[in-house]
């Protein structure tokens, strides 16, 4: 027997006792939070993109692409935090929006079969235009984490004369590098600055070599994945990140039932690093990388003025 085959009967077989550990998870103490909350989703475009007269254009106009498993239309592991630290910026008036959740539900699926999801770009690549196009004079950074940070970098092809005003692309965690051989993303269009964030220190293995083994039976590895997200501790998260944490130990295992086909040929073709979504992954909100991330994108901005 060859062995992606092997691996394949290994899913089957697992299967009972992959859906026995997502069913056994306790069910999350989170309400699903609404889509207008501030801890986890930002519509500061909301005015200029319905066409409201006398709508405020921003200086700086950020659109954010959330990560797999997210609440809210930029979440609260990353999104909720950036957003956060780039508004309490005196002297620069920014605009945060969060893609439409409509258009990217941030699911799993969107990230093991499309390496980011397609409907995500065209989502923020219409938003930006949309938005430049009633605002010229507005500056732009394209912004994801995680899945949304391949989001963003396929936007770049969906700006159109739009791409023009944007000054950044910005990503935490961006696991461009795993993808890279299996996707073709856009180049980052000339007079746009990267602007890349890796958790190093304690590695990002989406984003950075891991320095764990994982097992490579596909059930075996979720077990492994959902054993250590329930040892995580959770002093220094905020009260949505908490939340998150419960919803999350829930969708992981339950989202990778659909996907142990796919799991087993990522496996099979040396792709394992795609699925190590550790929590060092989500860690972007809580270490003070927004911070750094939001002071860095505002000094570019005042460069350029």
């Amino acid at each position: 027997m060859t062995t992606r085959a092997n691996l394949r009967s290994a899913a089957l077989t697992g299967f009972a006792t992959l859906l026995f550990l997502a069913l056994a998870a306790p069910a999350s103490a989170a309400a699903v939070r609404n889509r207008r909350d501030a801890a986890v989703s930002a519509n500061d475009w909301d005015p200029v993109l319905a066409g409201n007269q006398g709508a405020e254009c921003a200086d700086l106009a950020v659109i954010f692409a959330r990560g797999t498993f997210d609440q809210g239309n930029i979440g609260p592991w990353v999104g909720g935090p950036f957003r956060e630290a780039l508004t309490s910026k005196p002297d620069v008036k920014v605009a945060v929006q969060g893609v439409s959740t409509t258009d990217y539900p941030a699911d799993l699926a969107g990230y093991t079969e499309e390496g980011g999801s397609n409907s995500c770009a065209k989502s923020l690549g219409n938003a930006v235009q949309k938005y430049v196009s009633s605002c010229p004079g507005s500056k732009v950074a394209v912004w994801g984490w995680s899945q949304g940070a391949l989001c963003a970098h396929k936007a770049l092809g969906e700006l159109g004369g739009a791409a023009a005003n944007v000054i950044a692309l910005g990503v935490f965690g961006d696991p461009i590098s795993v993808w890279q051989d299996s996707v073709d993303y856009p180049d980052i269009p000339k007079g746009t600055t990267l602007l890349s964030y890796c958790e190093q220190t304690t590695p990002d293995a989406l984003c950075t070599n891991p320095v764990e083994d994982f097992p490579s039976s596909p059930t075996a590895f979720i077990a492994r994945l959902k054993a250590i997200w329930e040892e995580v501790d959770s002093t220094h998260m905020n009260e949505a990140q908490k939340e998150a944490l419960g919803d999350l130990i829930v969708e992981l295992p339950k989202q990778a039932l659909g996907q142990l086909g796919q799991l087993a040929t990522d496996i099979s073709q040396g792709h394992l690093r795609r699925w190590m979504l550790t929590p060092q992954h989500f860690w972007y909100g809580i270490d003070g990388k927004v911070k750094i991330a939001a002071d860095d994108l505002v000094r570019l901005y005042k460069g350029q003025h």
